[in-house]
């Protein structure tokens, strides 16, 4: 291996550490919920402008998300199986 591919991989391990370092913030700056969620920039911004996503706006310009809201705002938008309302229809007929 040579230098420079040496040098390279350092780069990768270090970006790699970096973001691994995003996901363990608690609030996440717009940037930081793009590389969390992988949703564009214009996704975020219309989520948020509609009130649709759980955000902050201290500043009135600058939007952050709390990570813990992020993830229970995405669990609450679970799109069931076909076998998962089968199942939950069944119950409920049983009763």
């Amino acid at each position: 291996m040579n230098k420079v591919n040496i040098m390279q991989e350092i780069r990768d391990l270090k970006m790699m550490i970096m973001r691994g370092n995003h996901f363990q913030k608690q609030i996440f700056t717009k940037k930081n919920l793009m590389d969390y969620t992988s949703f564009s920039e214009s996704t975020i911004h219309k989520l948020s402008s509609k009130n649709l996503i759980p955000h902050y706006k201290p500043t009135n310009g600058a939007l952050f998300f709390d990570r813990e809201e992020i993830v229970e705002w995405i669990r609450e938008h679970k799109v069931y199986s076909d076998e998962e309302v089968l199942s939950k229809f069944s119950k409920q007929l049983k009763k």
